[in-house]
């Protein structure tokens, strides 16, 4: 099962960045591929609007200790099924900024592992430059 993992250091505290992303309906605040997101009523579920057309059904796992969700994927567009993922934002050791985690495993579908690699990659790249460019990197 392929696995991608991609992180990024921000001179910002966790708790700012956390601010901005760790809301479970928050994606479409700093990832420039989501236009809109909507949030089913018991908060478990969203449905997340992709710039462009198309939309992407997910369910909440988990919320863990600190700055760390868990997430999987229920209806997409990609070629990833059984996808699970997570974001995480941890200071870094000097208190001087903090570094955001995303990773996910997935399964690929009618296409070679690498390719869907390099199309989760590219999401979470987009997602993560634009972070850095949010908080001045």
């Amino acid at each position: 099962m392929p696995k991608v993992t991609l992180s990024t250091e921000l001179p910002a505290s966790a708790g700012s960045v956390w601010n901005l992303i760790g809301g479970f309906n928050a994606l479409p605040d700093w990832h420039p591929a989501i236009s809109k997101s909507e949030l089913s009523d018991d908060g478990s579920k969203r449905t997340l609007h992709v710039v462009g057309g198309g939309s992407i059904v997910e369910q909440l796992e988990t919320t863990g200790e600190g700055h760390r969700y868990s997430y999987s994927v229920l209806k997409s567009l990609l070629p990833v099924p059984n996808y699970g993922g997570a974001i995480a934002v941890k200071p870094n050791a000097d208190n001087s900024g903090c570094t955001v985690e995303w990773s996910g495993d997935f399964q690929a579908l009618d296409v070679p592992d690498n390719q869907a690699i390099r199309i989760i990659q590219g999401i979470y790249q987009l997602g993560l430059d634009n972070l850095s460019r949010l908080f001045g990197v």
